[in-house]
């Protein structure tokens, strides 16, 4: 039953899925080697590099004053070695599910990485979307769903 997916291949279910929209544009080059880290799943011809975060939704709450209030979220975790080496991902490609069964077609969002971080400039290890984009506060990713065009851009790497 896909319900059951375990996390390892829910990740794999993302990757795939992003590989099939990018593939008619680009050469996509998986950098998955055994016995080997890299802070990035995918690397385009254009020397994009890809990580891509698969989630479910979940339910997030907080309580106020006797009341509990909830909202449903996507939520992503980078591990520690993915955010703080030399070799970041360009971009971190969310792909979510509407459902925990993913018998839907999943929404993408292309996020810079640059753009997840804290107030104090440093990158966010744990971040979410909230699944209502009507929400004002926390659902600031939403500008980036369908931005594919964003992988395309030329940038100019800085060096130091």
């Amino acid at each position: 039953m896909v319900s059951e997916k375990s996390k390892a291949n829910l990740g794999y279910i993302g990757e795939t899925y992003v590989i099939a929209k990018l593939i008619r544009d680009y050469n996509i080059a998986s950098v998955k080697v055994p016995q080997q880290f890299f802070p990035y799943d995918l690397i385009t011809s254009n020397h994009k590099r890809l990580e891509v975060k698969t989630a479910r939704p979940t339910e997030k709450g907080r309580r106020h004053k006797k009341k509990t209030y909830k909202w449903s979220v996507w939520q992503f975790t980078r591990q520690p070695r993915q955010i703080l080496r030399e070799d970041l991902s360009d971009f971190v490609v969310c792909v979510t599910f509407e459902s925990q069964e993913l018998s839907e077609t999943p929404r993408c969002f292309i996020i810079p990485s640059d753009k997840l971080v804290n107030p104090k400039r440093k990158p966010l290890q744990v971040f979410s979307i909230k699944m209502n984009p009507k929400i004002k506060k926390g659902s600031k990713y939403w500008e980036y769903e369908k931005k594919w065009n964003l992988i395309a851009k030329e940038t100019v790497k800085k060096i130091f």
